[in-house]
């Protein structure tokens, strides 16, 4: 098969759900605190990157679905949480449905007021700039106010099971 022949074959999604499977990715919590009611407000991603040293930016995907982004987008400042290993309750808990995501989770405000996970890997308080449009999902890239390094060792989502890496010397 030639390959203009090939261009208008679709890809089924369950396939491509399967092969994307075999990719590991870190996990993050995506947060904020309403500046009126005080509520937090919490998600997770498995796309945190980095994407420009200069200036500092990051990036992150959400679908058009999530009913928790809305809100944190809604504020414009977040904060992101790399979680460890050892935190998949917070991971299951910030993934829930629900208003109260945060009655399970040890965390303290930052200096910027957005909630700080305790135990995480590292934290970063950030403040969206774009949200790009891209099939079921929005591209958020949004700059990085400040960081702070933690310790540990990441937790790791792949093929549907959580797990972490160890460094073998």
């Amino acid at each position: 098969m030639s390959a203009p022949a090939l261009e208008g074959r679709r890809i089924d999604s369950d396939q491509y759900r399967a092969v994307m499977r075999h990719l590991p990715t870190g996990v993050a919590a995506i947060c904020s605190t309403d500046p009126v009611t005080g509520a937090q407000n919490g998600m997770i991603v498995g796309t945190f990157a980095s994407l420009s040293m200069e200036p500092p930016l990051v990036t992150f995907s959400v679908t058009h679905t999530s009913t928790s982004w809305p809100k944190i987008a809604e504020i414009g400042r977040f904060s992101v949480s790399l979680l460890s290993d050892d935190q998949q309750q917070v991971c299951r808990a910030l993934s829930a449905k629900g208003e109260d995501k945060f009655s399970a989770v040890n965390w303290s405000e930052s200096g910027w007021g957005t909630p700080h996970i305790h135990g995480s890997l590292a934290w970063f308080d950030c403040r969206t700039e774009q949200q790009i449009v891209a099939g079921d999902h929005l591209i958020v890239v949004a700059s990085v106010l400040e960081m702070t390094p933690g310790e540990g060792t990441p937790l790791i989502f792949h093929g549907g099971r959580f797990g972490s890496f160890r460094e073998i010397a």
